[in-house]
C-alpha cells in the first residue's frame, strides 16, 4: 500500500523551501527563515507519522473455550498456536501475533520473567505447600476438595519445571536450578520457515506439554511474527491471552494491560454455554461491563464450537416461533429417510444403492447444517441484549453496536482446504455447507473494517496536512510578490484580533470543561466514594461467610491474599478478585457519568460547538477584515483568502483525532487504576493475613480482614476520590495544552502567509526565485492531487 504522502512529494517540497530560505538578501531573510522553518517542522511531522496505524485485538476467554483454534483459523494457519486438542489448556502466556515485514519466516520473540518476579511466585508457592498448618475443623462449611486444590496446584507448578520433587526437597532444588537463573531476564528468538514447526519449538515455553521439564511458568509473554498474513498485513494484531486469573503475577498484569489498552476486546465461549456463560457474564455483565463502557472498548462475543450441534435437540428445544415447522421438517426428513432406506432394502446393483446413500447422507448434511445457522441466529439475538446494556440499576446504553459472531474453527479450516494431506485421519465432515456459514470470514472482515477505517482517517489527515503546507507555500510566495508597505499595521491589527478571539474561544472550552467534566464527575466521585465505604464491610464479610452462600474456604482464602487478593479457583470455577470487588460499588456509580462525559460522540459535539464553530466565525472575520482593508477587487486574492479560510478551518480537524490519541487512553488509564490502588491500600491486611498459620489461622485471618477494612475503608476511598480528582485536572489542562497549540499554530500559520502583503521586496534574485518557486510548488500540487487519486484508487477497501 503506498503512504498517504510519498517520500518523493516530501522531499520536492523541501527542495522548494531551501530555494526560498537561501533567495533573499539577509537584511530580510529572517521572516522567509521562520516560514520556512516552521513549513519544514510541519514536513517532518508528517514524515515520523507516515505509517499507517494498526489496532489490538486482546482475545479473552476461558480454558478450553477455543480461542487459539479461532486465531488460527482467522489467520489462515491451522498450525500456528497449539489447541486443546488432548482435553488440555494450551496457551499458559500470552501470545501477540503480528505480521513480520521483515523476512518470510515464522518468528518467535520470548521474554521471560525477571529474577525479582519469579522470586515472588516461589514466595506464594511456597505458602501454598504448607497444607496442613491452618485448622481446618474451623473452616467453612463443605468438604476439603477445594483446599487440595491449592496444595496440588503448587504442586503441580514445580512438577512442571522440574519433574517429580520432594517438597522437604524443594530449597536445594532450587538452588541447583542454574538453567532457570540464566533465562531470568533474559529473551529468546526462535525462527523457522514453517508454522508448525516454530509452533513445536516454542511450545514448551508457551502450553503445558507433556515434557519433563517446561519452561513456560517462568515466560512473561511471547511476540510471534508471521509472514504472508492478510489480516495482520491489513494492520490487524492479535493477542491470544491465557485462560482468565494466570497466578502469576507479571503475566497477569501483561494480560490485563492488553485488556486495557486495546482496540477490540473478542470475547471467546463455546456456544452451548454462551447464554449463561460466566465469562460472558463477568466480562459483560454487572461486574466489569461498567469498566467496558467507561473505556469505551468495542467489544465482539464470538461464540465457538458451532459445528457441534445435535439437530434433533434444536429441533426440540429452540424457543422460537418457528419451531412448529421446525419440528414438521424434522418430521417430514425422518420420513424421506424411511422411504429411501426401503429403496435401499429392495435395491440388488451396487450404483443404486450407493446413489440412495448419498442422498440419505445430503437429507442429514443439510439437516445439521440449517440447525446449526439457526441455532446461531437464536444465540446471537440471546446474547445481544446482554452487552448492549448491563444488568444493573444504573442502565446505560452501550457506546458502540455490539457484534456477536458464532463461529466454528475447524469447519472453516476443513472447507477451506487448510489442512495437509498428513492430517487426513483428522477430518470430520463439515457441517456447514460453506465458509461463509462458518462466520469466520465475516468476523475477520468486521477487523479488516475497523483498521481499514483507522487507516483511511489518518491517510486523510496526513494528506489534508501536506496539501494545507503546499497551498500554504503558494500563498506566501503570491503574497510576497503583490506585497505593500502600506499595510503593516492595519494587518497586525487583524491578527491581534484574531489572536484575541482564539484566547476567548480557550477559556470559553476551559469554563465548559469545568461545568461538564470537573463539576459534574465531582458530585459522582461523592457518591461514588460513600456507596463504596457502605458496601466495604459487606463485601469483606461475604468472603468470610459459609461456602454454600460464596464463602472462601481456608486455603483459598489464604492463596488469595498471598496474590493480593487476585486468585484463580478451579474449585469453584472463577477467579476471585478482592480488589475488584471493593471497587465495584465505585467503579458502578462512578460509570453513570463517566461514560457519557467521556464518549467519542460527545466528544465530537464538545469539539463543533466549542472550538470549530466560533473559529470558523473568527477566521471569516478576519479574511473579511483583510479585504475591507485592502479595497481589492483582485479575484485572485479573492480566491486566495478564501482558501487560506479553507485550510486553516482544515487544521482544526486536528482536534478530532485527539479523543483517540488523548483522552480514550487517558481516562482509561484513570478508571483501570481503582482496582490496582484498591489493592495498594490493601497491602496492610493481606501481608499479615498469609503470614498466619497453625490452629486457629482461619479465624485470626478473617478478624484480621473484618478490623482492617473498618479501620481503612473510609480513608482509601476518600483517598481514590481525591486521586481521580487529581487525574482529572491533569486530563483537562493536557487537552487545554493541545487544544491551546492547535490554535496558536493556525493564527502563527495565518499570519506568515498574510504578512508578505505589507512589504515589498525589489530584489532581481529573489522575485525571480518566487516566480520559479511558484510554478515548482504548483505542479507539486498538482502531481499530487494526482497521487492521491491513485492512492484513494488502491485503498478503496478489501478485496
Amino acid at each position: 500500500m503506498n503512504t498517504p504522502v510519498s517520500s518523493g512529494h516530501i522531499s520536492r517540497c523541501e527542495k522548494i523551501l531551501l530555494l526560498l530560505g537561501n533567495a533573499t538578501s539577509e537584511e530580510n531573510r529572517e521572516r522567509d527563515c521562520t516560514f520556512v522553518q516552521k513549513a519544514r517542522k510541519d514536513l517532518e511531522k508528517i514524515r515520523q507519522h507516515g505509517d499507517p496505524p494498526e489496532i489490538t485485538v486482546a482475545v479473552y476467554g476461558d480454558t478450553g473455550a477455543g480461542k487459539s483454534s479461532l486465531l488460527n483459523a482467522l489467520l489462515d494457519q491451522p498450525y500456528l498456536l497449539p489447541t486443546a486438542g488432548m482435553g488440555r489448556a494450551c496457551t499458559s502466556v500470552a501470545i501477540k501475533i503480528e505480521e513480520n515485514k521483515t523476512s518470510s519466516s515464522f518468528e518467535a520473540d520470548i521474554e521471560f520473567l525477571t529474577a525479582e518476579d519469579w522470586e515472588r511466585d516461589l514466595n506464594v508457592l511456597r505458602h501454598d505447600l504448607r497444607q496442613n498448618d491452618g485448622d481446618n475443623d474451623e473452616d467453612n462449611d463443605g468438604d476439603n476438595d477445594e483446599d487440595n486444590y491449592v496444595y496440588n496446584e503448587a504442586c503441580a507448578m514445580f512438577t512442571l519445571m522440574y519433574g517429580d520433587f520432594e517438597p522437604t526437597n524443594l530449597d536445594t532444588l532450587l538452588a541447583d536450578d542454574t538453567d532457570t537463573a540464566e533465562l531470568l531476564g533474559a529473551d529468546k528468538k526462535l525462527l523457522d520457515s514453517s508454522a508448525r514447526e516454530l509452533r513445536d519449538k516454542i511450545s514448551t515455553y508457551s502450553e503445558k506439554t507433556d515434557d519433563d521439564c517446561q519452561f513456560w511458568p517462568i515466560v512473561k509473554q511471547v511476540v510471534l511474527k508471521v509472514p504472508d498474513s492478510g489480516l495482520c498485513r491489513s494492520g490487524v494484531n492479535l493477542v491470544d491471552l491465557p485462560g482468565v486469573g494466570d497466578s502469576n503475577a507479571a503475566r497477569a498484569d501483561v494480560a490485563r494491560k492488553y485488556i486495557q489498552t486495546c482496540d477490540v476486546l473478542l470475547v471467546v465461549t463455546k456456544i452451548e454455554r454462551a447464554v449463561d456463560n460466566e465469562t460472558v457474564e463477568q466480562t459483560l455483565g454487572d461486574k466489569l461491563f461498567s469498566q467496558l463502557l467507561m473505556d469505551h472498548t468495542e467489544t465482539v462475543v464470538a461464540c465457538t464450537h458451532t459445528d457441534d450441534v445435535k439437530p434433533s435437540e434444536v429441533i426440540r428445544k429452540l424457543p422460537l416461533p418457528q419451531a412448529a415447522e421446525w419440528t414438521a421438517k424434522g418430521q417430514r426428513y425422518k420420513e424421506e429417510e424411511k422411504v429411501l432406506q426401503q429403496k435401499l432394502a429392495d435395491l440388488k446393483r451396487d450404483k443404486q444403492q450407493q446413489r440412495l446413500h448419498a442422498a440419505i447422507d445430503q437429507l442429514k448434511r443439510e439437516k445439521t447444517s440449517t440447525c446449526a445457522v439457526e441455532r446461531n441466529k437464536f444465540v446471537r439475538n440471546s446474547i445481544l441484549p446482554k452487552i448492549s446494556s448491563p444488568p444493573s440499576p444504573h442502565d446505560q446504553e452501550c457506546p458502540h453496536d455490539p457484534k456477536v459472531f458464532c463461529v466454528s474453527s475447524s469447519d472453516y479450516i476443513n472447507l477451506s482446504n487448510l489442512v495437509t494431506s498428513d492430517d487426513d485421519d483428522d477430518d470430520k465432515s463439515p457441517v456447514f455447507l460453506s465458509t461463509e456459514d462458518t462466520e469466520i470470514p465475516g468476523l475477520r472482515t468486521y477487523l479488516q473494517d475497523l483498521v481499514w477505517k483507522k487507516q483511511e482517517e489518518h491517510r486523510m489527515s496526513l494528506q489534508d496536512d501536506f496539501q494545507a503546507i503546499i497551498d500554504g507555500i503558494l500563498m506566501y510566495i503570491i503574497n510576497s510578490k503583490r506585497g505593500t508597505t502600506a499595510l503593516r499595521e492595519e494587518l497586525e491589527r487583524h491578527l491581534d484580533t484574531l489572536q484575541d478571539e482564539g484566547q476567548l474561544i480557550l477559556d470559553e472550552l476551559d469554563s465548559h470543561l469545568q461545568s461538564s467534566w470537573i463539576a459534574v464527575l465531582g458530585a459522582t466521585l461523592d457518591e461514588a466514594t460513600w456507596e463504596a465505604i457502605k458496601q466495604a464491610k459487606p463485601t469483606v464479610e461475604s468472603w468470610a461467610g459459609l461456602r454454600s452462600e460464596g464463602g472462601l474456604a481456608y486455603k483459598t482464602y489464604r492463596a488469595t491474599v498471598c496474590r493480593m487478593g487476585i486468585f484463580r479457583s478451579s474449585s469453584i470455577g472463577r477467579v476471585i478478585n478482592m480488589n475488584q470487588d471493593l471497587a465495584d460499588p465505585f467503579v458502578k456509580i462512578l460509570s453513570k457519568e463517566w461514560t457519557p462525559r467521556f464518549s467519542e460522540q460527545a466528544w465530537i459535539e464538545t469539539v463543533k460547538s466549542k472550538i470549530k464553530e466560533p473559529a470558523s466565525i473568527a477566521i471569516t472575520r478576519l479574511t473579511d477584515a483583510i479585504m475591507r482593508s485592502l479595497g481589492d477587487s483582485d479575484a485572485t486574492l479573492l480566491k486566495d483568502l478564501t482558501q487560506l479560510q479553507k485550510d486553516t478551518l482544515g487544521k482544526l480537524t486536528r482536534l478530532d483525532s485527539l479523543w483517540e490519541k488523548t483522552i480514550k487512553r487517558q481516562q482509561r488509564a484513570i478508571t483501570h487504576m481503582i482496582p490496582d490502588f484498591v489493592q495498594e491500600q490493601m497491602q496492610s491486611a493481606y501481608v499479615p493475613c498469609s503470614e498466619q498459620g497453625g490452629p486457629g489461622a482461619f479465624k485470626r485471618v478473617k478478624d484480621i480482614m473484618a478490623s482492617t477494612i473498618d479501620q481503612l475503608k473510609s480513608k482509601m476511598f476518600k483517598q481514590l476520590k481525591e486521586k481521580i480528582t487529581v487525574y482529572l485536572g491533569q486530563l483537562k489542562k493536557g487537552f487545554m495544552k493541545e487544544a491551546k497549540e492547535i490554535l496558536e499554530d493556525i493564527v502563527e500559520d495565518t499570519e506568515k502567509q498574510i504578512m508578505p502583503l505589507s512589504q515589498t521586496r525589489g530584489e532581481t534574485i529573489y522575485l525571480e526565485t518566487l516566480e520559479r518557486s511558484e510554478g515548482l510548488i504548483q505542479t507539486l500540487s498538482d502531481d499530487f492531487a494526482k497521487y492521491k487519486t491513485s492512492e484513494e484508487r488502491d485503498t478503496s477497501g478489501p478485496e
